[in-house]
């Protein structure tokens, strides 16, 4: 039973763990490595094992650092399952296609450049048609369902409060006598933000695989938020000013559209039009429409460490920090051996580890 950290392991980009255990590989994740075009078209084309060889994938959720790459997964060979709770499968739908249409125009474009030049012409990483074969394989799960991905291998997926649709991950492994539970976090939310549920701690695990992308600070309360926003947009609507808030097009542009109508509501803020400038956010909205179990107005106190709450330092042997800087997941690391946690790992790219 081994993990291989093949993405995102010393970078916050480009998500992959493989599992390989009773002979069979699962892979978790599947991300777009971003960065500067000739790092990431590297990293992006060659994968550290055999796509055509893996039995299953797992996605926790729809941002492209951990979903983008399936296309060219599937490209080079992939053709088992791809599991994903249904609303992901909703969101991957309209990124996929995206993350596509952007490849091939961007290779358009350095493709004119090539001309000139009289260089060969390159190609883009994945096609629309690639994207399309990838989405056939999304197979949908719902939460606290177990599902068997792999023989010997059952995977439950678990609310993540991150964006719509996203999980944290409970793999229970059996090994011919041997019996182990692998939790895998994903990106875990922060608590008491609008629309969505808060994150589902993980229950007990042996070993668990952890974003450390903020291990290094703890986020503000959630009502700091509002405060600044109602700041901001007064000030300037009082000056006869317009405001522009850049958002990702999943997740934040949502949660500030309800957020904005809420203070309308509450009388804190002028009636002025709200305009969302992206057919992407727009499309997305229609996905949360379709999936009301994902939300939430409960509120509770976690952050990353709260994560851990169910999980004894007695009982979690080994953690492995993914996802994240140095600077992020040592802190992270530092604090939990502080807290009595064995053996907290920070992998390199390419690492194995025996479980």
């Amino acid at each position: 039973m081994q993990l291989q950290f093949c993405g995102g392991a010393r970078t916050v980009t480009g998500s992959q763990h493989l599992l390989s255990v009773n002979g069979h590989q699962v892979l978790l994740e599947c991300g777009l490595y971003q960065g500067r075009r000739s790092e990431a078209n590297e990293k992006n084309q060659h994968f550290a094992y055999d796509p055509a060889a893996l039995d299953a994938v797992l996605l926790s959720h729809a941002h492209i650092d951990h979903s983008g790459n399936l296309p060219s997964l599937v490209a080079r060979g992939y053709r088992g399952p791809i599991y994903a709770t249904s609303a992901t499968v909703g969101l991957c739908q309209l990124m996929l296609r995206d993350s596509a249409y952007l490849q091939e125009r961007d290779i358009e474009w350095v493709n004119k450049i090539r001309r000139r030049r009289g260089e060969p012409l390159a190609e883009p990483l994945y096609s629309i048609e690639d994207a399309e074969e990838a989405l056939r394989c999304f197979v949908g799960v719902q939460y606290d369902r177990s599902v068997q991905v792999a023989p010997g291998v059952q995977a439950t997926f678990l609310d993540a409060g991150h964006i719509l649709g996203s999980a944290g991950i409970v793999l229970e492994i059996e090994s011919g006598e041997r019996k182990l539970r692998l939790g895998f976090s994903g990106d875990i939310g922060r608590p008491d933000m609008p629309v969505l549920r808060d994150p589902q701690p993980l229950p007990d695990v042996d070993a668990l695989i952890m974003e450390s992308t903020y291990g290094n600070r703890l986020h503000s309360p959630a009502n700091d938020v509002a405060e600044a926003l109602v700041l901001a947009i007064c000030e300037t609507a009082a000056g006869g000013g317009r405001i522009i808030i850049p958002a990702f097009a999943v997740g934040r542009t949502q949660a500030l559209v309800y957020e904005l109508h809420k203070l309308f509501d509450q009388g804190r803020i002028p009636d002025i039009p709200i305009f969302v400038d992206s057919p992407l956010a727009t499309n997305a909205t229609e996905v949360f429409r379709l999936h009301p179990e994902c939300f939430d107005r409960e509120t509770y106190q976690r952050e990353l460490l709260d994560y851990l709450a169910f999980n004894r330092p007695d009982q979690l042997k080994r953690i492995f920090l993914v996802h994240g800087e140095p600077d992020q997941a040592l802190a992270l690391k530092d604090t939990l051996l502080s807290q009595g946690y064995p053996q907290v790992d920070y992998p390199a790219p390419g690492e194995i580890f025996s479980l």
